[in-house]
């Protein structure tokens, strides 16, 4: 830590000459990932080894959401980004909706909102993203947010709630007054799009943002799939609010971390799942 004096007629110049070359080198050493699929490219800033971790599991640790991406989502499509993290996969979605598309990224973590923004310049995405810093909720308002960490591709940071996704209470590092808003808020003001494809991953608050899109699942523009990461704690009351939503399961998948454990005699009812829920015919 540098300390300067007030009385000093200089700074101390050794000092600040050395740190600033400390932040020189490590701004240099910030890592660019290209990652390419055929003729998609895909960029993405690491500027942590947590981001690094995401950034290396790419492709590899949530298969099923990519290949809903990949597959799904068409040129002109909206799509809903909510959780989007560091945005890993609001470029995969951007890609697919191509420029007469839009995908709106919702992330209330300050962090992973920075560097979801250089993400979306890094893929010259600013004018198919639409980035949105605050949280999703079945109310409108200002909440707590309470941060898990506060580092940068973090997760299980939790808006009014202490718990995380597993069930377990934590302490949090900090808490900010967020705002917060539901879907069929900011659909009914003009704010936002109805969307064709919803992604929902958020660490324990699924539900909530659920019953704030009430209005859109029940209308004829309704979204063609949702997905949705579903805990054993919520899981009951998520397939019961979408079924009585005229909204299916279709189909489930896991992260590859549970199809292992699944494979080493796991039991896949005590895992966590992404449920992809199509409207029912």
């Amino acid at each position: 830590m540098i300390q300067v004096k007030r009385e000093l007629k200089r700074p101390p110049w050794l000092a600040l000459l050395w740190h600033g070359l400390c932040l020189r080198l490590r701004q240099g050493l910030t890592k660019y990932f290209e990652i390419v699929d055929g003729d998609v490219r895909y960029r993405l800033r690491c500027g942590t080894a947590r981001e690094l971790g995401r950034c290396y599991k790419f492709f590899l640790k949530e298969p099923g959401t990519w290949d809903w991406i990949h597959k799904e989502v068409k040129p002109g499509d909206v799509f809903y980004d909510i959780g989007a993290n560091i945005g890993i996969f609001t470029i995969v979605a951007a890609k697919g909706t191509g420029e007469k598309g839009k995908v709106f990224a919702f992330e209330p973590h300050s962090a992973n909102f920075t560097r979801l923004l250089d993400n979306i310049i890094l893929n010259g995405l600013q004018g198919i993203v639409v980035p949105c810093n605050f949280a999703l909720n079945d109310a409108n308002g200002f909440f707590p947010f309470n941060y898990f960490s506060s580092d940068t591709g973090s997760s299980n940071s939790q808006l009014s709630s202490v718990r995380s996704f597993s069930g377990g209470e934590y302490k949090p590092e900090l808490s900010e007054l967020k705002c917060a808003a539901s879907v069929d808020g900011l659909i009914a003001l003009g704010n936002s799009l109805s969307p064709h494809h919803i992604k929902i991953d958020v660490d324990g608050n699924e539900l909530a943002i659920l019953r704030g899109m009430t209005k859109l699942l029940k209308s004829p523009g309704r979204p063609r799939s949702v997905q949705v990461e579903i805990s054993k704690r919520q899981e009951a009351d998520i397939l019961s609010f979408m079924k009585t939503h005229n909204f299916l399961l279709s189909a489930k998948h896991y992260t590859r971390a549970a199809q292992r454990r699944i494979a080493n005699g796991a039991n896949p009812d005590d895992l966590y799942y992404n449920a992809i829920f199509r409207p029912a015919a």
